[in-house]
């Protein structure tokens, strides 16, 4: 009798490991969603001044559909990002170098090293990377629960300048910096 309850008791274990390791491969915690974010822009330097030629505005909806910002580095246009005429779409118009492409604003269906993400992730401003720079250096995401559509969190990268500090607005307004570096390990 006591070697059969010893023998479902380690099987219950085996079983329990199992599932445990199953449920962390299937699910993304929120660390992982910010040190995997994918930028938009990959600019010469960092240190770059950001110009708003139209202030950015939105029209019913989460991200901006209008405005123009010009980043800038030593009285050059490195980069010009045009949101739009208001009209709603979830894009917005990339030129560097009299090279115009598109930028995606809100993103669904993610995957977090092969993992769907938890979260629908709107870009207020661009995440912007530098080649002088190993993290990102400037950028503006809102992540909301993809499931019940809560916004859980803002992640603000900076204002270009070359370090590996962020803030975190939760969805009670306090304010966190952390280091993005934490992220990396």
């Amino acid at each position: 009798m006591k070697k059969k309850i010893l023998g479902l008791s380690l099987l219950s274990v085996l079983v329990l490991i199992s599932c445990d390791k199953k449920d962390v491969n299937e699910t993304t915690d929120f660390s992982s969603e910010v040190s995997s974010e994918e930028t938009q822009i990959t600019l010469p330097t960092s240190n770059f001044e950001e110009r708003v030629l139209i202030e950015p505005n939105s029209t019913n909806t989460v991200y901006y559909t209008s405005g123009i910002i010009q980043y800038e580095s030593n009285g050059e246009v490195l980069a010009s990002l045009d949101y739009g005429d208001g009209t709603l779409n979830n894009e917005a118009t990339l030129t560097i170098q009299n090279e115009a492409t598109k930028i995606k604003l809100e993103k669904k269906d993610c995957k977090v090293k092969g993992i769907k993400s938890k979260y629908k992730k709107v870009i207020v401003k661009p995440l912007i990377k530098s080649r002088d720079c190993n993290y990102i250096v400037s950028g503006i995401i809102k992540y909301y629960d993809l499931k019940t559509g809560k916004f859980t969190a803002t992640i603000d990268f900076g204002n270009g300048t070359c370090d590996d500090i962020a803030e975190k607005i939760d969805e009670k307004g306090n304010v966190y910096s952390f280091t993005v570096s934490e992220y990396f390990k």
